[in-house]
């Protein structure tokens, strides 16, 4: 009897874990909104309230009868949830709501390099090494996969690790590889004497640029403009966006196969004229990380601006003088 008892006991914990773990894997592997994603909110049995809203950088929302909701943080489910806690108030015969993220744009890395598409790669999930470069057209031809670059942002931005992909995909041991967080750089350099005939003008191109990633307007490659300096730089790139911090910017200087970080404190570079003024040269990377607003954000806005459309002016003049 006794002996029946245990099986019984047994066989219940094990249907209950059957049920019960599934369920509990999907919830623990939900999907948390964030800053810039893009959201699909439908009412059906209110189609005129249907919308798509993208998160701001504050993480909020904004709803034509209910305003400001705070969504970065939360499951659709969630979200759902309290759309409708604050809209049934003012409409009772709404109480269903759906939210679908239609554009996963706070998971993101930056790939560039010898891959055949380089940029900004969006992720519900940041994948692995191979995967992300996978995504980005993969490798071109001339790529050196032995020393593949990490760049990290967010709170470890310019700490660099160089991986050998090339051993892991022989050994088989992807597994092993760093993982990737959001803001990261993904560079792949170009393995050396590689650069072909036909392909001078190409390699030439993509070397004329330097980058500025991160907590800007918008991010990537920026064709490289003879005397500029970091300043310029950012203002090219859009400026530094609401939440940017420019206290803890990062400079990544190429030397050879080699990199160096320099942190920068941006806001003493606009209050005091210090460090030096730093030109950008070919290759060079600026990272500015994201985090709260700083005191000099909105003057280095304001700056950004101005020399943005200095820049711009300059350009066509010189276009024009040259022609």
């Amino acid at each position: 009897m006794e002996t029946r008892k245990r099986s019984l006991t047994k066989a219940i914990v094990v249907l209950a874990a059957t049920i019960l773990c599934p369920a509990w894997n999907a919830t623990a592997q939900d999907y948390i909104i964030g800053q810039e994603d893009l959201l699909d909110i439908t009412f059906w049995q209110d189609p005129s309230l249907n919308t798509q809203v993208k998160v701001g950088l504050d993480g909020k929302i904004a709803l034509d009868m209910i305003g400001q909701v705070d969504a970065a943080g939360r499951t659709t489910e969630q979200l759902q949830n309290d759309i409708v806690r604050e809209l049934s108030r003012l409409n009772r015969n709404v109480s269903q709501a759906t939210v679908r993220v239609i554009e996963y744009n706070y998971n993101h890395v930056f790939v560039i390099g010898q891959v055949n598409q380089p940029g900004k790669k969006t992720f519900e999930r940041i994948p692995d090494l191979w995967t992300v470069i996978n995504e980005s057209g993969g490798i071109a031809q001339s790529g050196d996969l032995s020393r593949v670059t990490i760049i990290r942002g967010g709170d470890e931005a310019g700490k660099i690790e160089v991986v050998n992909l090339a051993e892991a995909l022989a050994t088989g041991r992807l597994d092993r590889l760093p993982k990737l967080r959001r803001q990261d750089t993904i560079e792949i350099g170009r393995a050396p004497g590689q650069v072909l005939g036909g392909e001078v003008g190409v390699y030439t191109e993509k070397r004329n640029m330097f980058y500025v990633i991160g907590a800007v307007g918008t991010p990537g490659a920026i064709g490289w403009v003879d005397n500029v300096d970091v300043l310029e730089a950012l203002a090219m790139a859009g400026g530094p966006v609401e939440n940017a911090d420019l206290k803890h910017a990062r400079l990544v200087i190429k030397d050879g196969n080699y990199a160096q970080t320099v942190e920068l404190n941006l806001e003493k570079y606009v209050q005091q004229g210090r460090p030096a003024r730093y030109i950008m040269k070919k290759e060079d990377l600026v990272i500015v990380p994201s985090g709260r607003p700083g005191f000099f954000d909105s003057r280095l806005g304001q700056i950004a601006t101005l020399l943005t459309t200095l820049s711009t002016a300059y350009l066509i003049y010189d276009n024009i003088r040259t022609r």
